[in-house]
């Protein structure tokens, strides 16, 4: 979806619940559009300043937090920005592997971990919410033969 069709179907996401689409959600979205992968909050920050200079730092975390609530981004727990969002795809959140040698963040199916999360939830009674992490592991890049030792 380009970042014009993103920003449109947001909008109309956002009037339905009676709220409105504001310059740092337009910044936001459109930063999160063009680049299509998971970004940390401070590469977010300065590619929204980059486009209006007159979005301020705590905008963004709430404008990130709301479109989040809203179900059209999603973020997950990373090392090497500590929270990496992106635009949600789908009717489902999904998961994330992580690699420990170059940082890469990898997109894994939503239901990679259902056998797990319920033999959790039987056993121990605790439901877990996986798409919060990344599962953390090397790249095929990393293990490829003559790749550096990780």
């Amino acid at each position: 979806m380009t970042s014009e069709a993103t920003i449109e179907h947001v909008g109309t996401l956002l009037r339905a619940r009676g709220e409105r689409m504001t310059r740092a959600r337009r910044a936001v979205l459109t930063v999160l559009a063009r680049d299509g992968g998971h970004l940390g909050a401070e590469e977010i920050l300065g590619r929204v300043a980059d486009l209006d200079p007159g979005v301020h730092r705590a905008t963004v975390y709430r404008t990130l937090d709301a479109l989040a609530d809203l179900g059209v981004v999603q973020h997950v727990h990373v090392r090497r920005t500590g929270t990496a969002y992106h635009l949600a795809h789908g009717e489902r959140e999904h998961l994330h592997a992580e690699c420990r040698g170059c940082g890469a963040v990898q997109d894994l199916p939503a239901d990679l971990l259902d056998d797990v999360v319920g033999a959790v939830a039987r056993r121990d009674g605790f439901w877990i919410e996986p798409t919060h992490v990344a599962l953390s592991g090397l790249c095929a890049a990393c293990t490829a033969p003559g790749a550096p030792a990780r």
